[in-house]
């Protein structure tokens, strides 16, 4: 694959991947009235799921095609037998989709609460703890799959929960006391988020399921969730999850409705540009452009006057970076076949 392709990819995913976290601040920060600001976390995930599933169909499109994608990105996603210039994906079993609901569910509520967490921290805080994501996952997949670790793997977990430590007690110091719930729904987010890998990783290989069928299943399961979650706010939601009256400031503003599509937009190409960059420069690159990512995040939210800047946070910051370089060896000099895939889905 040529350079120029893994250039254009990677500024495609900083650029998406910047903009998600800023957008959804830039809502938060909007006045729907002289005293209430647009806080509508639900509402928000739904944005977010509409990115995934313009994602998910622009995948489905593309495997329909196989000379259209890149055959390493091809088979990130397809499991398959191939024989010759065929391509044949294994069939799957229709009963094993009702357990996708599990990892759905889990997909929801975490990011409605990363949502919510969002609205009473700053988008470095959000940025750095969701990417403690591989020491949460680890450890669940230690727990429910049994998986063994070494003993340096061990220490680059400890590593993330120390430097996710040290991120919250600086959340604590620079929070006012109504702000402390913050990073308590983000940590909350991320066990959901790992229980949501965990699931999917358990039930694809117990019942051989093919990825980009999962993605769809999943993308059903969510649509008839949220939708059951946006009918139950309309007519019992209060405040934060009163959608009743947040459709009508999104519609009612232009600024919202806007920034609405345009994060739509963002998860859409942040989600499919991540699975090409994960093929092209691996788990060990992919680990890096996710920190210039939130570098970058960071710089610009204090520029914009929604974040501000520690040194407690930088040192969490630096020890949790350590961790995740270690786990996904970055540090390796060199990487035997196999290993640039990741040990966690």
């Amino acid at each position: 694959m040529s350079t120029a392709y893994t250039v254009f990819l990677t500024i495609g995913l900083l650029v998406s991947g910047v903009c998600i976290p800023l957008i959804l601040s830039f809502q938060d920060y909007q006045k729907v009235n002289d005293v209430e600001y647009f806080h509508q976390p639900l509402l928000q995930a739904t944005m977010i799921f509409l990115g995934e599933m313009i994602c998910i169909l622009i995948i489905h499109l593309v495997t329909k095609t196989p000379s259209l994608l890149d055959r390493s990105m091809l088979e990130a996603v397809q499991p398959h037998h191939s024989y010759g210039n065929d391509w044949v994906v294994p069939q799957t079993s229709v009963w094993s989709a009702a357990w996708f609901i599990l990892p759905s569910a889990c997909d929801l509520i975490a990011t409605t609460l990363l949502n919510l967490g969002l609205i009473y921290t700053t988008p470095s805080i959000y940025q750095m703890v969701k990417s403690s994501i591989v020491g949460f996952s680890a450890i669940f997949s230690c727990l429910f799959l049994s998986r063994k670790f070494l003993r340096k793997e061990w220490t680059a977990i400890l590593c993330i929960l120390v430097g996710t430590g040290a991120i919250i007690w600086s959340a604590y110091k620079e929070s006012l006391t109504e702000n402390v719930w913050g990073p308590v729904f983000l940590i909350v987010a991320q066990l959901f988020v790992a229980g949501q890998f965990i699931l999917e990783e358990y039930l694809m290989d117990r019942y051989h399921l093919d990825p980009v069928k999962a993605m769809g299943i999943e993308g059903v399961f969510g649509t008839i969730l949220l939708s059951i979650a946006l009918t139950i706010s309309a007519f019992f939601g209060r405040d934060i999850l009163d959608v009743r009256q947040g459709f009508q400031q999104l519609f009612g503003i232009n600024v919202l409705w806007q920034s609405a599509l345009l994060l739509s937009f963002m998860v859409a190409i942040f989600n499919f540009f991540g699975l090409a960059v994960s093929t092209t420069v691996g788990i060990p690159g992919r680990s890096m452009i996710d920190s210039l990512r939130t570098i970058i995040t960071w710089i610009l939210a204090i520029h914009y006057g929604w974040d501000v800047f520690s040194w407690v946070e930088l040192t969490g910051f630096v020890v949790l970076l350590l961790g995740v370089f270690i786990f996904n060896g970055v540090f390796k000099k060199s990487n035997l076949v196999g290993e640039n895939q990741p040990l966690l889905s």
